[in-house]
């Protein structure tokens, strides 16, 4: 009996520890989302990087747009504590698809468009 219980314990506490590391997760974000951006004209955003609500410093986000050419990164620079400066520039106008990527982790996705000047 007692090893029976023993047993249970044991899987009660796997299961919590795992649910609790799942929900650990780093939350990016952008501050300034785009949905329409002048072409060939710099554009500034700034990428939030938090978990359970505090921000976390000491890290280097990329933000990589791809259009009909090729992908070009961008270096974020830091700011503050969790908030990095990141200057894009689009080539040309038309539809872009851009990512975030943190220690070689792509953390966020989106859609953008570039008018034309």
């Amino acid at each position: 009996m007692r090893l029976r219980s023993t047993f249970i314990l044991i899987v009660i506490i796997a299961i919590v520890v795992s649910v609790g590391a799942w929900t650990d997760r780093t939350h990016v974000a952008l501050a300034k989302g785009p949905s329409a951006v002048p072409a060939a004209q710099p554009w500034e955003t700034v990428v939030e990087i938090s978990r359970h609500g505090r921000r976390l410093d000491g890290f280097r986000p990329v933000l990589t747009i791809t259009g009909l050419g090729s992908a070009k990164s961008f270096n974020g620079k830091e700011v503050a504590s969790g908030r990095y400066r990141v200057k894009v520039i689009f080539p040309h106008p038309g539809f872009f698809t851009y990512t975030v990527k943190i220690a070689d982790r792509i953390t966020l996705r989106g859609t953008v468009y570039a008018m034309p000047s």
